[in-house]
């Protein structure tokens, strides 16, 4: 089935969801990059903008997808949840995502429901190296896939 839309919003747009577990967090014009605190975990979450009606018929959420890459293994994505409004209605756990170079992932959501509210992405992020190189992540996208 064709696209109806696709919607992203830029890593600097991120929110740390426990800033106090981020030694450093730098926003560029062509990304995000955290340096986690050795032995934490953390939530980041983009808010995606949302066409919830497009020619009067409401839209589906087929996937979302994140654009990242880290400095190490020792750095990753190990959850990607995504919620429309208060609700959540796709859980991808139990990833390691940690790839040297950039890389672009798409994680489905089941049932395709319809859009109510407004979407949201969150990753689940972990930083176990003992350096703040093996703890940089960098994100540069997130996004979500409409179907009509």
């Amino acid at each position: 089935m064709a696209l109806a839309q696709a919607m992203w919003t830029h890593g600097h747009s991120l929110t740390v969801e426990s800033p106090d577990r981020i030694r450093s967090e730098w926003r560029a014009g062509f990304f995000i990059r955290l340096i986690g605190k050795p032995g934490t975990t953390n939530w980041l979450h983009f808010g995606i903008p949302t066409p919830v009606i497009v020619n009067d018929n409401r839209l589906t959420i087929d996937s979302a997808l994140v654009r990242l890459r880290c400095e190490s293994n020792q750095a990753a994505v190990t959850n990607v949840h995504v919620y429309d409004g208060e609700g959540r209605i796709a859980t991808h756990d139990g990833l390691s995502l940690a790839p040297s170079a950039w890389g672009m992932y798409r994680f489905g959501v089941q049932n395709r429901p319809k859009v109510l509210w407004g979407v949201g992405v969150t990753l689940g992020v972990r930083f176990n190296g003992t350096t703040d190189q093996q703890n940089t992540m960098e994100i540069s996208a997130a996004g979500v896939d409409f179907l009509p």
